[in-house]
C-alpha cells in the first residue's frame, strides 16, 4: 500500500499540480513544482521602478503573488536572485497570499502577462506575504517567516 501511495504523490507532483494548504476569502497558502514557478519584476530594463511579481501555473489556473509597494528596479532584481538563490536545491515552492481575488482571464490580462502564463482560463491575484522553500522562509515583513506563531501574516482566520 506504502508503495501505491509513493506512486500517487509522484505522480501529483511530476504532473506539477498545485497542493492547496489553505484557502480562506482573505487567505491563499499554495504549493506547485518550482518548474511551474516564475518570478519577475514589472516594467521595461530601462524603467526605474517596478513590483516583485511571483508566477504559478496550475492547469488552467495562473497565480499572481505580488509585492504591495514598488521597488527600485536594481532592488527588485536582487530580491528575485535572493527568492531563486533560497530556493536552490528545492523541488516545490510554497507560498502565501493575501485577499486572493478570482476571475476569468481577460484579454487585457493576456496581454500583459507572461508566457506561458498567459494561456490560462483564469487568474487569482493575492498581495504577496512569505515564499518558502524546504526549510527556508523569506516575508514581505520578516515576521511572518515566525512560524506557526505567524502563519496567517496578519490575516485573521476565518
Amino acid at each position: 500500500m506504502k508503495i501505491v501511495w509513493s506512486f500517487i504523490l509522484i505522480f501529483f507532483f511530476s504532473n506539477s499540480y498545485a497542493m492547496i494548504h489553505k484557502r480562506t476569502e482573505y487567505f491563499l497558502d499554495i504549493e506547485i513544482s518550482k518548474k511551474q514557478f516564475h518570478i519577475t519584476c514589472s516594467g521595461e530594463p530601462k524603467d526605474k521602478i517596478s513590483i516583485v511579481g511571483f508566477h504559478l501555473l496550475d492547469g488552467d489556473t495562473y497565480y499572481l503573488f505580488f509585492y504591495r509597494g514598488i521597488r527600485s528596479r536594481k532592488r527588485c532584481i536582487e530580491l528575485k536572485q535572493e527568492y531563486m538563490d533560497m530556493l536552490k536545491n528545492r523541488n516545490t515552492v510554497r507560498i502565501v497570499g493575501n485577499h486572493p481575488d478570482e476571475k476569468l482571464m481577460l484579454d487585457s490580462d493576456i496581454k500583459t502577462s507572461p508566457a506561458p502564463f498567459n494561456n490560462a482560463k483564469k487568474i487569482v491575484s493575492s498581495f504577496f506575504i512569505r515564499l518558502q522553500g524546504g526549510d527556508k522562509c523569506k516575508a514581505y515583513f520578516s515576521e511572518h517567516c515566525d512560524l506557526p506563531k505567524n502563519y496567517w501574516g496578519g490575516v485573521t482566520p476565518e
